[in-house]
Formats: structure tokens, C-alpha cells, sequence
């Protein structure tokens, strides 16, 4: 039962995380998507950093050396991607990327299966594939597609994101989630630093409240991501995760006041369904 409940725990953690960053954003628009990547994952870091006292241990010594590859693997994977998505929405408009971000899952969930065979499941492959026709039908329109540099960046983030699970499955073998993210965090936080070089005079106090509250939301949508990948494996735990974009929708239209459609209404039904068919599967 707490398998079943933790990808819910995720999706809702993550919906309201997004939904936080579009009024974030609208407010405080000076930072480009990059210098905000940065200083979430600060707020990642230190929201990670009150916590471990409280769960810090490690796997044994040869645990460590073991799968040293595959953390540096996921740590320089992670700085892709994050760097390939926020330019991706630095040049193109959030609206004409969604319905490929929609593919995110998919691509996560046919990459695991390609590594390994217990990841396969022909309900899962069944569901996601009617799930992200049907968001993708909810969202489509007339003239939006064209293959611009901001959309390749998004494909290859999908596809580059979707590598780093693998790297993930094998550490999660080894390390406690929490653990495991916070050494992830925090190296890549030194990565993006190299890279992004952010200005710092951007950060105002009255940010820091929103940037805690992020933080501390992706912190709880990734702890319960990663436990629900250990106990349910990471094709049935994408899937549910085909939900954010719904309840992110939900969300902005009750509290953000954006306009209700009817497509997105209906599609939220027909995810919302197959999200609890296939977590009855187990």
C-alpha cells in the first residue's frame, strides 16, 4: 500500500512545485531559466542539509568504490539535462514545448525496459501510450510544431533524463534515497556553478520563501520518486507521474485563474483512470 501511495505523493509534491514556479516566475521575472535552475538547486541543497543529521549513513566503503562510475555517470547526466532544459525554455515558449514534455515518461519508461527486463509490462506500455496521445491531444495546436534549437534541447533533455534512470536504478541498490540525492545535489550544484556562473545580486530576501518552498517540495517529490523506484520499479512510477501535467493544469486554472477547456477536463479523467489501473496491477 505505501508503494502505491508514494508516486501519488510525488506527482502532487511536483504539481504544486510547478505550479509555485509559474508565480514565481510571473513575479520575479528577471532570471533567465538557468540562474533559477541554479538557485533551486541551492535551495535543494540546504533544504537536503537540515535533513541529514537526522539519515546520514552510508553503504559500506567497497559499496562505494563500486558504484563510483555510475554516480559520476548520473551527477554529469544530471547537469545535461538540466542545462539542455532550462536553455530549451530560454528560447521557446513554454507553451509550444509542453506537448513534448508530455513524452517525458515514455521515453523514461521505454529506456528502463530496454536495461531491464523486470521494468517490462504490457499494461504499463499499453497506458502510457493511450496517457500521452490523449495529453498530447489535450494540448495540440494548429501550426505549434517546428524543430527549432529551444525544442531540440527539450528532446535531447527528454532522452538524456531518461539515461540518467538507469544510472539511478543501480545506485538506488546501493544508497538511501535521501542520501543519494543530496550527493547528487550537491555535485551537480558545483557543476551547474562552473557552467551557469549565475548573478548572484538577482537572489532578494523576499525570494526566499518562495525558493524554500520549492525546494523543499522537489526534495519531497524526489525522495518519494526515488522509494516508490526501489519498491515498485520505475516504468509503474513514471506513469503515475503522467498525472503532473493535469494537476499542474488543475492548479493554475483554480488558483492562477487560467481558462478551463474541455479537453484538458476530459483528459485528466482518462489519465486519472489509467493511473489507478495500473497501480492496482501490483
Amino acid at each position: 500500500m505505501f508503494g502505491a501511495i508514494l508516486p501519488l505523493i510525488g506527482v502532487a509534491a511536483d504539481a504544486i512545485y510547478l505550479t509555485t514556479t509559474k508565480v514565481f516566475l510571473r513575479r520575479y521575472g528577471k532570471y533567465t531559466g538557468r540562474e533559477f535552475l541554479w538557485f533551486l538547486f541551492v535551495a535543494i541543497v540546504v533544504v537536503l542539509a537540515i535533513i541529514m543529521p537526522f539519515v546520514w549513513h552510508l553503504p559500506p566503503w567497497e559499496e562505494i568504490k563500486r558504484t563510483l562510475p555510475w554516480l559520476i555517470g548520473s551527477v554529469t547526466l544530471a547537469c545535461v539535462h538540466n542545462s539542455l532544459f532550462y536553455w530549451g525554455i530560454e528560447h521557446e515558449k513554454i507553451g509550444d514545448i509542453e506537448p513534448l514534455l508530455l513524452f517525458g515518461p515514455l521515453s523514461g519508461i521505454v529506456i528502463a525496459s530496454i536495461f531491464f527486463p523486470a521494468e517490462r509490462s504490457y499494461q504499463v506500455y499499453i497506458a502510457i501510450i493511450i496517457a500521452s496521445l490523449v495529453l498530447l491531444w489535450s494540448q495540440y495546436k494548429k501550426h505549434q510544431v517546428a524543430f527549432t534549437d529551444g525544442w531540440l534541447a527539450i528532446f535531447a533533455y527528454i532522452i538524456v533524463s531518461g539515461l540518467e534512470l538507469v544510472f539511478l536504478k543501480k545506485l538506488l541498490m546501493v544508497y538511501d534515497p535521501l542520501i543519494l540525492y543530496f550527493i547528487r545535489c550537491t555535485l551537480v550544484l558545483i557543476g551547474l556553478t562552473y557552467i551557469i556562473r549565475p548573478r548572484l545580486s538577482l537572489l532578494k530576501t523576499h525570494h526566499l520563501p518562495y525558493l524554500g518552498f520549492m525546494g523543499g517540495l522537489v526534495v519531497i517529490s524526489v525522495w518519494a520518486s526515488y522509494t516508490a523506484y526501489q519498491l515498485r520499479g520505475i516504468s509503474e512510477t513514471l506513469f503515475v507521474f503522467t498525472l503532473s501535467p493535469v494537476l499542474v493544469y488543475w492548479l493554475s486554472a483554480i488558483f492562477l485563474k487560467e481558462k478551463w477547456q474541455i479537453r484538458n477536463i476530459v483528459a485528466g479523467i482518462v489519465v486519472l483512470g489509467l493511473v489507478v489501473w495500473v497501480s492496482l496491477l501490483k
